[in-house]
């Protein structure tokens, strides 16, 4: 009796792409979505005598 591990090992290969394909995507997404929406590291334009109270 013959087992076809061709098939079966053919389909795991192509799932397992799949599977790194979309988490390598989603990743990319969500790290473009964090830099071009939420602009982390982006200051508020405010004058330093604005911050800091020069009466104390």
């Amino acid at each position: 009796m013959k087992v076809k591990f061709m098939s079966t090992d053919s389909k795991a290969r192509r799932g397992m792409f799949t599977f790194v394909a979309v988490i390598f995507i989603l990743g990319i997404v969500i790290g473009g979505a964090y830099v071009f929406v939420l602009k982390p590291g982006e200051t508020e334009n405010q004058p330093a005598s604005e911050v800091v109270n020069p009466n104390g």
